[in-house]
């Protein structure tokens, strides 16, 4: 069992602190297995103004992720919120986007895995918001997440 540090944005963090949103959406470059433990750290994506350098007449901006507190404040990341979960099952892009295929139309599509219901309409309306696709990217994954203490 290994822990995993990682962030989390935080249009999605209150619901996957409540329960609400039971799986993570997660590339694939962590060997990530059931058991493993997440710690989600609460991030944001705000504005950072450059400052030019020499005679630029313009400010240029660029977002960049910022660790987020209990209060939604900027912070380091050692106070940033976090979450911990455990990982109950791994789904690889192929069986999501075959359920995905199979099940399409059906918003109330789901399956249970490891006594965990996954909703497929759930993980689509996510991969819309964040992916701007209706299918799971190759390299990506599926983890069943429940909140831990």
């Amino acid at each position: 069992m290994k822990t995993h540090e990682l962030k989390l944005d935080i249009k999605y963090f209150d619901d996957v602190e409540s329960g609400k949103k039971n799986f993570e959406i997660r590339k694939n470059d962590r060997d990530f297995q059931v058991g493993d433990i997440l710690e989600l750290k609460k991030i944001s994506w705000l504005e950072k103004l450059l400052v030019p350098i020499r005679f630029a007449i313009s400010i240029m901006t660029n977002k960049r992720q910022t660790y987020l507190d209990k209060d939604d404040s900027p912070c380091v990341k050692s106070k940033a919120d976090t979450i911990k979960v455990k990982i109950n099952y791994v789904l690889s892009a192929d069986e999501i986007n075959e359920g995905i295929d199979f099940m399409s139309g059906d918003d109330t599509a789901h399956t249970v895995i490891n006594g965990q219901v996954l909703i497929l309409s759930e993980i689509e309306e996510v991969l819309k918001d964040y992916f701007h696709t209706d299918h799971l990217p190759d390299g990506y994954m599926v983890l069943g997440i429940e909140v831990i203490k």
